[in-house]
């Protein structure tokens, strides 16, 4: 089995016991959809603006952050997570170490990389100034201006399939909810 595979094993796995695990209220399914529906929201800002390998994307969210998608992610981590509530808070900590400790750094120092082989000093600029995951009030100076595009979330980015996962965990939880009720 290929390292990706494993990754995409546990990943998977994860998300089972966090639904195992849940225990949904009612003031736990809305605080942690708002929170998923945050993060989603990010991620679909971002992938409609996302010209990978193309140009550096400095358009829409990462005008002021410089991992919009890795944000979103971020809060669909702890929006699952209270959604769960009860016993799957436990597995918080476990999610947000393996996404700061193992899955960040891992993508960081490939991408980071790339991006400055693929798009030298103008990547280099952008990195200073924006951070990867806390939004600057301010755009970047040198900003693109572009509109959203659903032919970049849709064709290019497909976006679509990570939207499917994340209304089927949701899906799960709340019939997890109701179950409960």
């Amino acid at each position: 089995m290929r390292t990706s595979q494993k990754k995409t094993a546990g990943l998977i796995a994860g998300v089972i016991v966090l639904i195992l695990l849940a225990s949904p209220s009612k003031a736990s399914m809305m605080a942690g959809g708002i929170i998923v529906c945050i993060g989603e929201t990010i991620r679909m800002w971002a992938a409609g603006h996302l010209l990978r390998k193309k140009e550096l994307t400095t358009s829409g969210p990462y005008a002021y952050v410089r991992d919009p998608l890795y944000l979103g992610r971020f809060f669909l981590i702890v929006g699952f997570c209270t959604m769960g509530w009860s016993y799957s808070l436990i597995l918080l900590p476990a999610a947000l170490g393996i996404f700061f400790l193992n899955y960040l750094p891992r993508k960081y120092k490939k991408e980071m990389a790339w991006l400055e082989d693929l798009f030298g000093d103008s990547y280099v600029r952008y990195a200073d100034y924006a951070r990867s995951l806390i939004p600057r009030l301010k755009p970047y100076p040198a900003a693109v201006k572009r509109k959203w595009s659903f032919d970049l979330f849709w064709q290019e980015n497909r976006e679509q399939y990570f939207l499917l996962i994340v209304l089927s965990i949701w899906s799960a939880l709340f019939l997890r909810y109701k179950g409960l009720s």
